[in-house]
């Protein structure tokens, strides 16, 4: 009897379930409060919800995307990460979903740019730039630790330093070269050979190019790599590619008292891009938002599945003649990139190394939080209005190096390499209305034989013969296409080539 009393008080005592709790039933989902109330558009907040109900497979949302590595602390509290938002700042609402259930806190959490730029100014456009691959070294041919040193007399005379090395195969590899130039407007030569001992037999590369921008800049140390495309390599003799024994720099002066002094930082092999680009890679590019863009370029490209890059500036969507917003958006659906080259027409047209330094990063700031704004992809990507990088009024490449991945030039005297040289100055074949097509389709051929990254700058296409330097036959272009179809060379949008 003392047992079956015990059982029955021990019964009336105990509950018939576990307690509600984080891996239970808890009753209805409720949300009351989200601490922090704020943050970044690019996601990644910790925030803390209150309320009731809550238990193991409770999913959050805040606005737009759902808040990720959610922790259930308790019945009442949980905690999870915000997801990007796409740079859209807004007030946006919070969702605690169990089930069928959805409590909603309405406007609860803002997203905001806390990105400034150097003036203090917060924009998501200040935001950071996507990172690139750096360009990988099989071997070094001159060590960083011990430079050449080449001065000119100011007389004209060619200057000489060249280096004994042991026999070194250069097959599968580009030469990659670090040079810092002081006197760069007075140098009327600066070429690297690599041959035999005594050089009698070899490869000569040009690195001083006539071409108005230049992409070497004063004072500053620059790299190229350089392809053994005819189009960068004369021989003298019969050199072995295979068997370099000696590298020389010449650097001659312009005759007018001014003397030239060069550092060589360094000489490297890069491996050529057999694996990921057996037959090269081409990127269509195109500048300043004709309305030829969606009407003639995108139609032509389309037949192959080919994408581009378009760099816009932002004050001429939509103006006479020019792309409009929705069919930027349409380009993009149909994998272009919509990238930058200037928010106004203005600041394009008078060059950025013309302008002071605060106007050039308001003007690239704004125009990649207008991209942003409307959703285009391309915003970590630019084009130089006129290719022009050098310096003047604005330290045109620090400030393009804080906010870009990419910036592009029509420096044309080398094609590019892949990964490039220097992201921040990507070389081009500058295609102009004296530009023949088969010179086009030649360098397009070399680029695929020399594993290069050729990049084909064009601005407007036309019906008949082009009246501006910036036109370019529509006929020629889509025999140009035509031969890029049939030569197998990889075609890829400039954002996705560097995402390789």
């Amino acid at each position: 009897m003392r047992l079956s009393l015990a059982l029955v008080l021990m019964a009336a005592c105990s509950p018939l379930t576990e307690p509600d709790g984080p891996g239970g039933p808890a009753g209805p989902v409720r949300a009351t409060a989200i601490e922090p109330a704020i943050g970044s558009v690019a996601g990644g907040t910790r925030v803390a919800i209150t309320g009731s109900g809550f238990h193991e497979g409770i999913a959050v949302e805040v606005g737009p995307a759902a808040c990720t590595d959610v922790a259930i602390d308790s019945d009442t509290r949980l905690s999870c990460t915000t997801g990007s938002s796409d740079f859209v700042e807004d007030k946006v609402d919070v969702a605690v979903i169990g089930g069928d259930e959805r409590a909603v806190l309405e406007y609860a959490f803002e997203y905001v740019c806390p990105w400034t730029t150097s003036t203090g100014r917060r924009s998501c456009g200040a935001a950071p730039p996507e990172p690139v691959a750096v360009q990988p070294i099989s071997a070094w041919v001159i060590e960083e630790a011990q430079p050449l040193a080449i001065a000119t007399d100011g007389s004209g005379a060619t200057s000489v330093a060249s280096v004994q090395v042991p026999a070194t195969d250069m097959r599968n590899s580009q030469l990659k070269i670090w040079l810092r130039v002081q006197g760069l407007d007075h140098a009327q030569v600066i070429d690297v050979q690599l041959g035999n001992r005594g050089l009698s037999n070899r490869f000569t590369f040009r690195l001083r190019s006539g071409q108005g921008q230049q992409w070497i800049t004063e004072g500053d140390l620059v790299a190229f790599t350089v392809s053994w495309s005819p189009e960068n390599v004369i021989s003298t003799g019969a050199p072995d590619r295979a068997a370099i024994e000696e590298i020389a720099f010449h650097v001659a002066d312009d005759a007018t008292g001014n003397p030239v002094h060069v550092t060589v930082g360094g000489v490297a092999l890069v491996p050529e891009p057999t694996g990921e680009f057996p037959n090269g890679l081409l990127s269509f590019t195109f500048d300043d938002n004709w309305s030829m863009m969606p009407d003639i370029a995108a139609v032509t490209l389309g037949r192959h599945d080919f994408p581009a890059t378009a760099y816009v500036i932002i004050d001429y969507i939509g103006k006479q003649d020019r792309a409009t917003h929705d069919q930027l958006h349409d380009l993009q659906l149909h994998g272009w990139d919509i990238a930058v080259h200037a928010f106004t027409g203005a600041h394009h047209d008078a060059r950025f190394p013309t302008l002071p330094a605060e106007v050039v990063e308001d003007d690239l700031v704004d125009a990649r939080a207008w991209l942003m704004r409307y959703g285009f992809h391309g915003h970590h990507h630019c084009a130089y209005p006129g290719g022009d990088f050098s310096y003047g009024g604005a330290t045109v490449l620090p400030i393009v190096g804080r906010y870009f991945t990419s910036c592009r030039t029509i420096f044309q005297r080398q094609r590019e390499a892949w990964p490039p040289s220097d992201p921040l100055k990507l070389r081009v074949l500058y295609v102009t209305s004296g530009t023949s097509r088969a010179a086009v389709e030649l360098a397009v051929d070399r680029a695929r034989d020399h594993h290069e990254w050729i990049i084909l700058v064009f601005h407007k296409l036309v019906s008949g013969e082009p009246a501006l330097t910036t036109e370019w036959k529509t006929s020629d272009f889509e025999q140009v296409v035509e031969h890029v179809a049939a030569s197998g060379i990889e075609v890829a949008t400039v954002s996705s080539a560097l995402a390789r």
